[in-house]
């Protein structure tokens, strides 16, 4: 599984071209994890993208959960708004309008690691969102160390 950290703030050309910087891509294994990518519009309404090998075993794994009829068809739209994106030799990837259009966007974007995708957000609310869940985040830690520290007694 590939594990994504950190933020880079990358600019979308007028080509839709966006760069996965070398330290995103550096963290994924081309074996287990691909080369390519997949973009998928997430829970948030960011573009979100995952490793194509990655990506297809979530998929495969997601198919073979019995969801009720209903959250079948939200996951086939899910599907149908899915599309693989592949890395020219400058690492661009190029965003399919349509993706665009649905998600939250803006040319100036920040490359979010999370875990085992990477989301695109607007740099300046991802700045916003930053500045805001800081405070939370110090006390979500500090209690996380407290956690950790009781089970290793």
């Amino acid at each position: 599984m590939p594990y994504f950290v950190g933020e880079f703030e990358q600019k979308v050309d007028d080509k839709n071209r966006l760069s996965i910087c070398s330290a995103l891509r550096d963290l994924m294994n081309a074996e287990t994890d691909g080369t390519n990518f997949f973009l998928v519009l997430g829970k948030d309404g960011h573009l979100w993208l995952y490793p194509d090998r990655y990506f297809m075993k979530l998929m495969s794994r997601m198919k073979r959960t019995s969801l009720p009829t209903a959250e079948r068809e939200k996951i086939d739209l899910w599907y149908a708004s899915a599309r693989q994106v592949k890395p020219d030799a400058q690492g661009r990837v190029v965003l399919p309008e349509k993706s665009m259009q649905r998600a939250v966007f803006d040319r100036e974007s920040t490359l979010v690691g999370n875990r085992d995708h990477i989301e695109i957000w607007p740099t300046a609310e991802h700045e916003q969102r930053m500045a805001a869940d800081w405070t939370g985040l110090a006390d979500m830690l500090d209690q996380a160390a407290d956690d950790l520290a009781d089970t290793q007694d």
